[in-house]
């Protein structure tokens, strides 16, 4: 199954409701759809053919197990090497607790803009319904994955299974020589236009587009699929 629509139809027929209330059942299907995210087949389909999920996360801090929380959630769709423009997801999320000044300075997002948002649990599941079973891709991906984790684990009782790429660690390796690999240094050497910093969408949609930069250089490198990418990289360590 390529993407949501297909996996939630897949869903649908074997009972499943779309904003039915949680329940065991229901818990029970998110963990177990969740397991078959990471397949072998994906390791050896061109990368041009992969589907991917761009992910960017606003957060309340930077510790998920110690009370940090998820305030947004923003994703993009790369298909056949290109950034789809109409297959973005965006939700604020309601956390539990306050949100800092600070975050609220860096991110605008104010304690009345997330009043009437989901809660982790049904923004999760809107947002697996969009990602579906695709492999993932975000800048800096250990801190989104960690909060996806969290999350996850807290609200279904399920674990995140699919895989995960890193566009900051993927670029080193591309670009030793640069003196820096911030997103913005990234964003100007491929000539993509600042929009949207510190948002959720924003940070989701440049690094949807550098990702499909990236994709290319991949075939520049002669990295035809995930097998070799992943060689490549344990080979330069």
């Amino acid at each position: 199954m390529n993407g949501g629509k297909d996996w939630f139809r897949w869903l649908r027929d074997r009972g499943w409701t779309a904003g039915a209330n949680r329940s065991f059942q229901q818990e029970a299907w998110v963990r177990s759809l969740i397991q078959e995210a990471k397949s072998q087949r994906q390791l050896s389909v061109p990368l041009q053919e992969l589907t991917f999920i761009v992910v960017d996360l606003e957060t309340t801090g930077f510790r998920p197990h110690h009370g940090d929380e998820i305030i947004a959630i923003g994703a993009v769709k790369v298909e056949k090497g290109k950034v789809v423009p109409d297959k973005r997801f965006h939700t604020l999320v309601r956390p539990q607790g306050k949100i800092p000044d600070v975050v609220v300075r860096l991110t605008g997002i104010t304690e009345d803009a997330v009043k009437s948002a989901p809660s982790l649990a049904n923004a999760l599941q809107s947002w697996l319904e969009f990602t579906g079973s695709n492999i993932l891709v975000a800048y800096g991906a250990g801190l989104d994955a960690s909060f996806l984790k969290a999350g996850l684990k807290k609200t279904w009782g399920a674990s995140l299974q699919h895989r995960f790429l890193d566009v900051w660690l993927l670029a080193r390796w591309l670009h030793p020589s640069l003196p820096d690999h911030s997103l913005e240094r990234l964003l100007h050497r491929y000539g993509i236009a600042l929009q949207g910093r510190h948002t959720a969408d924003g940070d989701a949609w440049m690094t949807a587009q550098l990702w499909e930069k990236m994709l290319n250089d991949f075939q520049d490198h002669h990295l035809e699929n995930l097998g070799q990418l992943y060689a490549a990289l344990n080979q330069s360590r």
